[in-house]
């Protein structure tokens, strides 16, 4: 399992590991494989045509997905891992709270999502309602990307 927590080689993962605190190189919790899987699962959500144009949409970012929504998703597995140990709660002399540590890792994967919904950030769409539209929308990128 890998471990990596490296602004200038991994910037997306260690940005990611930074909002969760998984950035103990000896005790991690989440292996670099599983973070961008998590990037994988949130992109899936997001769909652009500009991404299929044949001038590959040269000013839609390459990367789509917030990383406060994968810290978020992320946050939620852990809760979901803490929820499934909410059955043990004394082992030996030592008492054990996990349902509460679940409640605060919800809690704390919300504010990342409301925090992202609430950035500013917005898409310009363009929709296409017959065939002319579409060509002529194409053109009118392909026009915007020349100049880069």
């Amino acid at each position: 399992m890998a471990f990596t927590y490296d602004f200038d080689t991994e910037p997306a993962i260690s940005y990611v590991r930074l909002l969760i605190s998984d950035t103990d190189s000896q005790n991690f919790v989440f292996a670099d494989a599983e973070v961008s899987a998590a990037f994988t699962i949130q992109g899936g959500t997001f769909q652009s045509a500009q991404f299929y144009s044949p001038p590959s949409g040269a000013n839609v970012p390459a990367f789509a997905v917030s990383y406060l929504r994968v810290a978020a998703l992320l946050l939620d597995a852990m809760a979901a891992n803490s929820s499934k140990l909410a059955m043990f709660t004394r082992i030996l002399d030592v008492e054990m709270k996990p349902a509460e540590g679940a409640k605060m890792l919800r809690e704390q994967a919300a504010q990342y999502r409301t925090t992202d919904d609430e950035s500013g950030a917005f898409m310009i769409i363009e929709q296409c309602s017959t065939s002319f539209a579409y060509r002529q929308r194409w053109w009118n990128q392909a026009q915007r990307q020349a100049y880069l």
